[in-house]
């Protein structure tokens, strides 16, 4: 096994953070010990910038990153130096489609860079705007300027979220992924984390067979595979365990922190 690590690229939610949404100290510390080492760390994630950067100020991060599931991926300070969003006609066919979903409680986000809009105000939105202090915030669909999504969220009951991802799949080609069971996740057909880390090695130079990613969740599945190592939590989906060379432990018990510990001889 090559263990010539130039780049390690880690979901936040579920794999880096804690069950509390934090950093712990002991992840802290590994991070910032391979980053003065000269290991680039880029955080990939499903969050706008807006809604990870306080992670980034807590790493002292200053590398590129992931957001909104490898629809864009920023320099240090948030400039979008890769955007690929959904094009408006796709756009607005899998809003055709929600409309009959919407009775079900099913609640529709829509990221447009770093505009973020909700259909309405719900639990989900509430928390995580309140948390995150994010600014562009909106309630309401007309709210939209342009439907030229970087992602859309659905958030419901996952057996309703099944079906409403079977109608879009049969309907258009996207991208869809679960990040959470009440989470589906819309994206230009092609985009995910996967083809985001790819990009980024073949700008950086850096090969797969030095890369090393992390995840939990379905939303990593391409990520995962494309890294010359790849690991996933043993709290993630099994299918995401089983797509993986390694399982970690869980993100609560400094899973990312500890495998690279023991894997990287720290």
């Amino acid at each position: 096994m090559n263990k010539d690590i130039k780049l390690i690229a880690t979901d936040l939610d579920g794999t880096f953070l804690n069950n509390e949404s934090e950093i712990s100290s002991f992840n802290k510390e590994i991070f910032e010990y391979l980053a003065n080492n000269g290991t680039e760390i880029v955080l990939s994630t499903g969050r706008p910038f807006e809604g990870m950067i306080r992670y980034k100020r807590h790493l002292n991060n200053k590398n590129n990153s992931i957001v909104l599931n490898g629809a864009i991926i920023t320099d240090s300070g948030g400039k979008f130096i890769y955007d690929e969003p959904l094009d408006e006609k796709t756009a607005l066919k899998v809003m055709d489609i929600y409309q009959k979903y919407k009775k079900e409680n099913v609640y529709l986000h829509v990221y447009s860079g770093n505009k973020y809009i909700a259909s309405e105000e719900d639990f989900y939105f509430r928390r995580y705007a309140n948390k995150e202090k994010l600014k562009e915030i909106f309630v309401g669909l007309n709210n939209i300027e342009s439907f030229e999504f970087s992602k859309m969220l659905f958030i419901g009951e996952h057996e309703i979220l099944e079906r409403l991802q079977d109608e879009i799949r049969s309907s258009v080609k996207v991208h869809t992924s679960f990040s959470h069971t009440s989470f589906l996740e819309i994206l230009r057909d092609g985009i995910n984390k996967g083809t985001a880390l790819k990009w980024l090695c073949e700008k950086k130079g850096v090969n797969r067979e030095n890369v090393i990613a992390f995840g939990d969740n379905y939303n990593d599945i391409e990520m995962i595979e494309f890294a010359g190592v790849g690991v996933a939590m043993e709290n993630g989906e099994e299918e995401v365990k089983s797509r993986a060379d390694y399982i970690a432990l869980d993100n609560h018990s400094n899973g990312v922190g500890k495998f690279l510990k023991d894997f990287l001889d720290l």
